[in-house]
């Protein structure tokens, strides 16, 4: 089967991961069929890619946490698709109930669109790739203050919703919600053996250009919030105080080709694959942004050693990404955190132009 007869379903349409993938998949001259809330959702798409709109269909899925949420989507297809991606899964650290915004959506949507995608999805249905997260792999209570071994493919977090309920700690939560529908993705595959495989892939904090709709400071997405902008907007008043939950990062480019690469490569059948680029400190930003932006020196928050790239006290275990070449192949490379950067930044200016900021 050629690329340009092949038909992607992928969930979550709306969102910067999606929207960059969606993106590349027309590229490649798939057909795509994203899922999003509304009408009104993928008419602000279409008006944002006008050139999608005779390769993108969409289906409406208003909450993904109901039962056969997904059901119509592949109802309505009625050639059947090839492949289905999963990316729709709550990425926030502010929330007033961890189990009701960041749990259930994470797992109970992954259940719902892979019982969906056995049920009805038929035996045309090749693959099935679940965007989880490092998270799902590192160790939540790990000490920071000393490098363990690196994370591999193998490597469970210990944290549990329970502990981050009880604690009210939304970092554990998201963290927990990634682990538990990752979970639950291989254990659906292990009970009910449908047709198609699993390949999950195991990014760390995704920044990287916006394509997806964005018509304020706040529709940026989370990821690029804290690990940009808040440089830039006075969120952050001294860089020494700064600590990130998280200290590793890949550029949503590289999160996107993994996932249409995963696609037909035979290598990715039912693995897990980290994806991760290199380190990402407060450090490293202001030092990046500083070289590159002089006209921006003064957004950036105040202090801190350029020559200190880690919080005093922090020296996070580092990741093993040796599948990700064994599978993607000699081409695969991740871009640095300098490009990165400095495509992000330039994108956030280009909106802020935009907005007369």
């Amino acid at each position: 089967m050629s690329k340009n007869s092949a038909k992607v379903f992928i969930t979550g349409g709306s969102g910067f991961v999606a929207s960059t993938i969606i993106d590349d998949l027309i590229k490649e001259g798939y057909k795509v069929t994203a899922s999003v809330r509304s009408p009104q959702r993928a008419k602000e798409i279409i008006d944002t890619h006008p050139s999608w709109e005779s390769s993108l269909d969409f289906a409406y899925v208003a909450d993904i946490v109901e039962p056969g949420a997904f059901d119509e989507a592949f109802k309505n297809e009625k050639d059947g698709f090839d492949y289905v991606m999963h990316t729709a899964s709550p990425v926030t650290f502010v929330v007033d109930d961890i189990q009701k915004f960041l749990i259930d959506p994470a797992v109970q949507g992954t259940l719902g669109v892979m019982k969906s995608a056995h049920e009805l999805g038929g035996s045309k249905l090749k693959r099935f790739v679940l965007l989880s997260s490092g998270v799902a792999a590192l160790d939540s209570f790990e000490d920071t203050s000393k490098a363990g071994k690196d994370y591999t493919e193998a490597n469970w977090n210990p944290v549990t919703a329970e502990y981050a309920i009880e604690n009210n700690d939304t970092v554990s939560g998201y963290n927990a919600s990634k682990k538990l529908a990752e979970e639950a993705a291989w254990k659906f595959m292990e009970e009910n053996k449908p047709a198609f495989d699993l390949t999950v892939l195991n990014p760390q904090i995704i920044i990287g250009p916006m394509l997806q709709p964005v018509s304020k400071p706040e529709s940026f997405n989370e990821t690029n919030i804290f690990a940009v902008y808040n440089f830039l907007n006075g969120a952050y008043k001294k860089v020494e105080d700064l600590k990130f939950p998280f200290y590793h990062f890949i550029d949503v480019r590289d999160v996107s080709r993994a996932h249409v690469l995963a696609l037909t490569n035979p290598a990715a059948s039912n693995k897990r694959i980290i994806i991760v680029s290199g380190l990402i400190t407060p450090q490293l930003i202001v030092n990046i942004i500083g070289k590159n932006f002089p006209q921006l020196k003064s957004r950036l928050p105040e202090g801190g050693d350029p020559n200190k790239i880690l919080p005093e006290g922090t020296v996070p275990t580092g990741w093993d990404t040796s599948r990700s070449f064994q599978i993607f192949g000699e081409s695969w490379k991740y871009k640095e955190l300098e490009e990165s950067l400095v495509d992000t930044v330039n994108a956030i200016l280009e909106f802020e132009k935009k907005w007369d900021v």
